[in-house]
């Protein structure tokens, strides 16, 4: 049997998904700043040579260096959380700077087939929400398989 994903908690379930991140954003700014240097002075040498187009070059593989620690800044702590209790479900994630928040009646809750990277699907009349995109596709299914039964209950 697998691990159970969510945590019961005094007032219910909660389902907390984060994104993995395996290195601290320190650790990642210091390998950044790493193939900067390097990226700089290999231009500069080459600069010194003559091949004066390889510095502005270096000067843009280090604009692109920053864009991707500072996109990777802003998602490192994405997250989605469903919360139930005994009469609501709660939904909320972050995904960069956006925040979504969506409440739904435990009894009137399904969770309906998704085709969309078969992300779960709860539904309660015409709101929607898709949860799941912060674990891995072959977990979703143990996820959703707890997430009905704690619904059931």
């Amino acid at each position: 049997m697998n691990k159970p994903i969510g945590v019961k908690t005094d007032y219910g379930y909660e389902f907390y998904l984060k994104r993995n991140c395996s290195i601290s954003p320190l650790q990642l700014a210091a390998i950044f700043i790493f193939l900067a240097i390097i990226s700089v002075f290999i231009g500069i040498v080459f600069y010194s040579l003559g091949a004066t187009l390889i510095l502005p070059f270096s000067f843009v593989e280090v604009f692109a260096l920053a864009l991707a620690y500072f996109y990777n800044a802003l998602h490192a702590t994405d997250y989605e959380r469903l919360t139930v209790d005994s009469k609501n479900v709660y939904f909320e994630s972050k995904h960069g700077s956006n925040f979504y928040k969506e409440d739904f009646l435990k009894s009137l809750t399904r969770i309906l087939p998704s085709y969309n990277n078969n992300l779960i699907n709860l539904s309660q009349g015409k709101k929607n929400i898709l949860f799941g995109k912060n674990i891995h596709a072959r977990l979703r299914s143990s996820l959703e398989i707890e997430i009905k039964r704690v619904l059931a209950n």
